[in-house]
């Protein structure tokens, strides 16, 4: 069963047997099929209660995309080898039984996770997923909202910037510490650079990475899902949690639009995929991240949007393309005296423009972007035309079970940074003084 399917397959609804297959069915039933109304509901019974079982005691694991197979793997386990002990399947008769099996328990697991939950995630068919919201804005939310907006932000680049990253795991790398040792000792060491190191790697960019990609077209998406959904979204900067002030979490936006009751108050996680494949499961480390930062807001829903941008060769191609309903222009400005720290400025085509492009509309807005980047010092460098290519979104709603089982694990590991860095602290004093 693969994630953000929630519901038995219906795919054998329809299909139309052939006179053999029908009596094939008739002259040799399945196992489950042998089975009574009342057996089929007291192994129900007891499959539910395998489920409920398995997930109080594995929690943490769902932050897994294969969570649901897990489920699945232990249950049929334990029954088969139940079966056999009383006879009621025979060892040759694994192979063949399992298959069955297995389908008859994901059914039930579907229907319990609709039913009950957790839900890892939920994904986005013609409409948005039903939620547990209703129309009408709560004001505990309003006031949620206005509390995060509040929440004093360090100026960017600053020392105290600076500082203040330098004292959290953040939502995006926390993801690490479940992961192998390596990715826990790669996280160690990250976090215990000097902070003058730590300053100074913050300040570089690759442009031709992929998290350049990234966060050159953060911007494009959130235009983009503001138009798919009719919403309006809002930057927060970094927030620090309430409860465990070394985890912080900088959400790419916060839907704030009041005539959009039900997105209102929730939050945007983007990745603008490079390479990889879009397949509408959010990966481990992106479920994680996720979920540290609706704890952090105290918000209970976050839609996780992937994209895949791809750029037209040239201009002529971009207005004669009307295939692609989500397309536009990224204007590419350098700073007049270029310095090898100098970073690429971007500036984005209005969203009004996007909904009725004409070339005449972009030169006009092409010009008087030319003309305020003049008076700031701003050389027009290269005009990128893009279009979406492909795009997934799905909702992921907080798990607080989750959260409350992997707490400890997270308050331990920032322990031994601490740690890590008061060693590394008497160390240099050490050699200080020996000097």
């Amino acid at each position: 069963m693969s994630d953000s399917e929630y519901f038995p397959s219906d795919e054998n609804s329809n299909h139309e047997s052939s006179d053999t297959e029908s009596i094939l069915s008739i002259s040799e039933p399945t196992i489950i099929e042998t089975l009574s109304e009342i057996e089929i509901t007291d192994i129900t019974e007891d499959i539910m209660y395998l489920i409920e079982e398995f997930i109080k005691n594995n929690i943490q694991s769902l932050s897994s995309p294969k969570f649901y197979d897990l489920i699945t793997n232990d249950i049929v386990e334990i029954i088969l080898l139940e079966w056999q002990e009383y006879g009621f399947v025979e060892d040759d008769e694994d192979i063949e039984f399992y298959d069955e099996l297995r389908e008859f328990i994901d059914q039930i697991i579907d229907f319990f996770v609709t039913s009950m939950g957790p839900r890892r995630s939920i994904q986005y068919t013609s409409i948005m997923p039903e939620t547990a919201k209703n129309t009408m804005i709560s004001q505990e939310l309003i006031n949620k909202i206005k509390a995060l907006q509040n929440i004093p932000q360090p100026k960017q680049k600053t020392r105290e910037w600076y500082e203040f990253r330098y004292g959290l795991l953040s939502a995006s790398n926390l993801w690490k510490i479940f992961g192998s040792d390596a990715q826990r000792n790669n996280l160690i060491a990250e976090k215990c650079v000097p902070f003058e190191s730590f300053q100074n790697k913050s300040q570089y960019m690759n442009t031709e990475s992929a998290m350049h990609w990234g966060n050159k077209y953060e911007p494009v998406t959130v235009a983009v899902y503001e138009a798919m959904f009719g919403t309006k979204m809002a930057e927060f900067g970094c927030i620090r949690h309430p409860k465990y002030p070394f985890i912080g979490a900088s959400p790419d936006g916060i839907n704030i639009d009041p005539s959009n009751p039900a997105l209102y108050g929730r939050m945007l996680e983007i990745k603008n995929v490079v390479n990889r494949e879009i397949t509408g499961i959010p990966k481990e480390e992106y479920w994680i991240q996720t979920q540290i930062q609706m704890e952090t807001c105290n918000l209970d829903e976050c839609d996780f949007m992937e994209t895949r941008f791809l750029e037209y060769s040239d201009e002529d191609v971009f207005y004669e393309d009307d295939e692609h309903e989500y397309k536009g222009v990224i204007l590419h400005f350098i700073e007049r005296n270029l310095t090898k720290d100098s970073m690429p400025i971007y500036k984005y085509m209005p969203a009004n423009i996007m909904g009725d492009i004409t070339k005449e509309s972009i030169d006009e807005w092409i010009i008087e972007e030319r003309d305020i980047a003049k008076q700031e010092g701003l050389v027009l460098f290269n005009r990128i035309y893009w279009y979406l290519e492909e795009f997934s979104c799905v909702l992921i709603e907080r798990n607080k079970e989750w959260f409350k089982s992997v707490a400890p694990k997270i308050e331990e590991f920032w322990k031994c940074i601490v740690e890590e860095r008061n060693q590394q602290k008497k160390e240099i004093v050490v050699v200080k003084v020996y000097r």
